[in-house]
């Protein structure tokens, strides 16, 4: 079983940045609701933070899966759903547009990494031979992340590379669970070593990208990227999140629209900011293109449709 890590937080970013507004002092109330396939154990609480105040209010989840916030502003703010333990299980950027307003906050089928059986096995990993009693500190590891006990996961996963330093795969489960326990700068340590010992590791790379664009250390995000996608070229979410900081870079323009239109089959998402910096250069046509490929593909709860369908009235005037 190996971890490539779910990447909320870093596909808002762009178009919290493209949408934003200015934030609004005055205080409201705004309701929402969590919607899952999966079913919802109780205790789950989420985090609203402020738009540039550093102010954070907390709702607890109702049975009926809704949560409401009284001390709201209208802006740009990043929310968090936590488990009753503490994990972190989704993050993105909501825009508050006034006290009517309910979010609908949809949550990814899988809590913490999305689990997978693909993987590149290395030269190296095929001649290194991991001992006994490392493969049992990762099985452990593995059930423990499985069940969601990501603290009993860390310390299954510590103790693996603790025993065999040359652990590829160990690095990258450790990675993957203390990214899921919020713990980023820790989480790209374990990626890096996973990297050193196999520079062309299929899902280090990834993983390593991803937490440095949540960090928002994104020149590194960027670098990490462009050779993540050497690996797998066609990882739509990378090009997302190479688009992603580059624009936070005040990178190339061009280049920043490329990325973003092959990100998109996987992120319809990016159809919207593409949109916004085309209209930006002048290129109307080609931006109403893109807002009603947009429209095609997103869900109708989309917390960004209201405002790609405005933007696309805009447009066509």
């Amino acid at each position: 079983m190996k971890s490539c890590l779910r990447w909320p937080a870093v596909v808002c970013l762009a178009l919290a940045a493209a949408w934003a507004q200015p934030s609004n002092s005055r205080i409201i109330t705004v309701r929402g609701e969590i919607v899952s396939s999966a079913t919802l154990t109780g205790g789950l609480t989420v985090e609203l933070s402020g738009d540039g105040t550093g102010l954070t209010e907390t709702a607890s989840v109702n049975s009926d899966n809704t949560f409401e916030f009284h001390s709201a502003t209208v802006g740009t703010h990043e929310l968090r759903v936590l488990a009753a333990n503490g994990q972190l299980l989704h993050e993105e950027y909501v825009s508050i547009s006034g006290p009517n307003q309910a979010l609908s906050i949809r949550l990814p089928e899988q809590n913490s990494a999305d689990r997978s059986k693909e993987s590149t096995i290395s030269l190296r990993q095929l001649s290194h031979k991991v001992p006994a009693a490392a493969q049992k500190a990762y099985r452990k590891g593995e059930q423990a992340a499985a069940k969601g006990r990501l603290e009993e996961a860390r310390a299954a996963f510590q103790q693996a590379v603790a025993i065999d330093p040359e652990f590829v795969d160990a690095f990258n489960e450790l990675g993957a669970t203390e990214a899921g326990l919020h713990d980023l700068p820790d989480a790209a340590e374990a990626f890096q070593k996973a990297i050193d010992l196999v520079p062309e590791h299929r899902l280090a790379l990834p993983n390593l990208c991803i937490v440095l664009a949540q960090m928002k250390r994104f020149h590194e995000a960027a670098e990490v990227a462009r050779r993540a996608l050497k690996v797998v070229p066609g990882a739509g979410r990378i090009h997302y999140i190479l688009a992603v900081s580059l624009m936070s870079e005040h990178g190339n323009v061009d280049e920043i629209i490329l990325h973003f239109e092959r990100a998109a089959a996987d992120v319809p998402s990016a159809h919207v900011t593409v949109a916004e910096l085309l209209a930006q250069r002048g290129r109307s046509s080609e931006a109403i293109r893109e807002l009603e490929e947009y429209l095609q593909t997103a869900a109708p709860g989309d917390a960004l449709r209201p405002k790609a369908e405005a933007r696309l009235a805009q447009l066509r005037q």
